[in-house]
C-alpha cells in the first residue's frame, strides 16, 4: 500500500468535515440570531436583539481578521482549530446492528447525513391545527392577541406558533394592540370561527320504560296507550299532554 493510499481515509474525513462544518456553523449562527427577536415588543424594538447579535458576530469576525493581519503567526492557530473542527465533524456515521451487533457504514450523502448540532435530531410533534388555533385565539383575546400570548397559552415556542398560523392561513403582523400593549400578533377580525360543538344538540326523547343515556331526570317521556299518546314533562308536575 502506497503512502497516498494510507493518507486517503484521513483526507476523505477532512473533506467531509469541511463540507459539514460550513452549513452547521451557519445554521447555528442564524438560529442564535433569531432567538434575539422579542415577540412581546412591537416595531423596531422587537428586532433590536437580532440586530445586536448579528452585529456582534460581524464584529468578532472583523476583530479576528485584524488580529491575524497584525500577527500573521496567529494564522497557524486558526488553521489548527479549523483542521481539528473539520476532523471532528468528518468522522463517519455508523449504525450498530441491534440483533447482529455489526457496524455498517451509512451513505454519507448530504441529504441523508445528519446535521452536526448540539442536540440529536428528534422528530417534532405536528403543528397545531386551525381549530386548535381558533380555540386558543378566542380564549386569550383582549380583543386582539399577541403571538407570544398564544404561544404561552398553548405551551409552544413562538416559532412553531408562527409556523402553524402561516400553515393555517391565519394572517399575523405587527402593530397589533392587546391589553394596551402593541406587538406582533393577530387582529380579532382575522380570527377563524370556533369549531362547532355539540352543546346545542337537542336532548333525545326517551320512551317510557327505557332509561335515559345521560341519566337526566328532566327528559320528557312518551307513553303510548290505546288511541292516544301521552307526553310527560317532568318540568310540569301537574299537567300532561295528551294527543289523540
Amino acid at each position: 500500500m502506497s503512502a497516498a493510499d494510507r493518507l486517503r481515509p484521513a483526507a476523505d474525513r477532512l473533506a467531509r468535515g469541511v463540507g459539514r462544518l460550513g452549513p452547521a456553523m451557519s445554521s447555528r449562527a442564524a438560529a442564535w440570531v433569531r432567538r434575539g427577536h422579542r415577540d412581546d415588543l412591537g416595531g423596531i424594538a422587537a428586532h433590536l436583539g437580532t440586530i445586536a447579535r448579528a452585529a456582534l458576530i460581524a464584529l468578532c469576525l472583523y476583530a479576528l481578521a485584524r488580529a491575524v493581519r497584525a500577527s500573521p503567526a496567529l494564522m497557524w492557530v486558526v488553521v489548527g482549530a479549523g483542521i481539528a473542527a473539520a476532523w471532528r465533524a468528518g468522522r463517519p456515521t455508523a449504525a450498530v446492528g441491534a440483533e447482529k451487533g455489526t457496524v455498517e457504514d451509512l451513505d454519507e450523502s448530504p441529504e441523508e447525513a445528519p446535521a452536526v448540532g448540539p442536540e440529536g435530531a428528534v422528530e417534532e410533534a405536528p403543528l397545531p391545527t386551525r381549530e386548535e388555533l381558533a380555540v386558543a385565539l378566542h380564549a386569550v383575546a383582549d380583543p386582539n392577541v399577541h403571538t407570544a400570548a398564544v404561544a404561552a397559552h398553548m405551551g409552544l415556542p413562538a416559532e412553531r406558533v408562527r409556523a402553524a398560523l402561516k400553515a393555517a392561513g391565519i394572517r399575523a403582523g405587527g402593530g397589533v394592540r392587546m391589553g394596551g400593549v402593541t406587538s406582533t400578533g393577530i387582529k380579532a377580525a382575522d380570527f377563524p370561527p370556533l369549531p362547532p360543538t355539540e352543546e346545542g344538540a337537542p336532548e333525545p326523547v326517551v320512551v317510557a320504560g327505557q332509561t335515559s343515556s345521560n341519566n337526566s331526570n328532566n327528559v320528557p317521556t312518551v307513553e303510548r296507550r290505546e288511541g292516544m299518546l301521552i307526553i310527560r314533562d317532568p318540568a310540569e308536575t301537574h299537567r300532561h299532554h295528551k294527543v289523540a
